[in-house]
C-alpha cells in the first residue's frame, strides 16, 4: 500500500513498542532472501538470526513485492538511530514516513519486521563485519587476437596503474565466455587474457570484454580500493 520511494541512506521514523525515533536505513539482501520470502508468504515473520558470514547485495531502496514483481519480498534493513532506543530481542519494528503531508490520502507505513541483531556503539564503528556489497563493471577492449584462446586487451587500466591489481580476475564476452587476466603486456597498460575453455564465438579486435566487480559498502577505506569478484 505504500506507494512512495524509500531509499537506502534516507531518514525514516521507526516505531518500537511505545517509542518512535528517527533513524537512517540501509536496505540489502532482497535477492538472497527471495526463497525465504516465498516460504513465509501469508505467515507472520518469525525471529531470524542475521548471518554475518554471507555476502548480501546492497539494495538502493525498499523493494515492492507481488505477483507482477516476481513474488513476495523480504529485505534486511540496517537502522542507525539518531538517539538510543530501548528494545527487546525480536521486537516488532515499523518504518513510517510520518513527515509526509497529512492532507495527502496515502499510506505512510513503509515496512515492518523484527529485530534480528541489536548493535551498540562499538559495533557501529566496525560495520565491516557486515558483508554488504554493490556490483559494478569495468570494460576493456580487445586490441589483438593472438589465437583462439589468447587476446591482448587495452583500456582497463592506465599505464601508470599497478597491473597486479587485476591479475587473476575474470572477464567475460557478450555471450558469457569466461577469460582470465594472466599478466601485463608491454608498458602501455595492456594485458594478456586467456580463455581456458575456449569461446562460443570467434574473438575479434575491438570487441568489448566485461570485468564484473564487487565493492563492500562497510569495508575500511583501504579495503574498498581492492578489486574483488565472486
Amino acid at each position: 500500500y505504500f506507494q512512495r520511494p524509500c531509499h537506502s541512506n534516507s531518514k525514516i521514523h521507526i516505531t518500537i513498542g511505545h517509542s518512535t525515533v528517527v533513524g537512517t536505513v540501509t536496505f540489502f539482501g532482497g535477492d538472497e532472501l527471495k526463497g525465504t520470502a516465498k516460504a513465509l508468504v501469508g505467515k507472520q515473520i518469525p525471529p531470524v538470526e542475521f548471518d554475518t558470514s554471507k555476502d548480501w547485495k546492497y539494495d538502493d531502496e525498499l523493494r515492492a513485492g507481488g505477483k507482477s514483481l516476481g513474488g513476495p519480498m523480504l529485505q534486511w534493513a540496517l537502522i542507525v538511530f539518531e538517539t538510543p532506543c530501548m528494545s527487546q530481542d525480536a521486537s516488532m519494528v515499523i518504518g513510517s514516513r510520518l513527515d509526509l503531508d497529512i492532507n495527502i490520502k496515502s499510506c505512510r507505513i513503509a515496512f515492518y519486521g523484527r529485530i534480528a541483531t541489536a548493535l551498540d556503539a562499538d559495533d557501529l564503528e566496525n560495520l565491516s563485519t557486515y558483508k554488504v556489497f554493490k556490483t559494478k563493471e569495468r570494460e576493456c577492449v580487445i586490441d589483438r587476437v593472438t589465437d583462439e584462446r589468447n587476446v591482448i586487451v587495452k583500456n582497463l587500466l592506465s599505464k601508470e596503474s599497478d597491473m597486479t591489481r587485476v591479475i587473476g580476475l575474470k572477464v567475460y564476452t557478450k555471450d558469457r565466455s569466461e577469460g582470465r587476466i594472466e599478466s601485463s603486456f608491454g608498458k602501455t597498460g595492456k594485458l594478456k587474457v586467456y580463455f581456458p575453455d575456449g569461446v562460443n564465438n570467434a574473438l575479434k579486435k575491438g570487441e568489448i570484454l566485461r570485468l564484473p566487480l564487487k565493492r563492500y559498502v562497510f569495508a575500511p577505506q583501504e579495503e574498498k580500493k581492492k578489486l574483488v569478484q565472486e
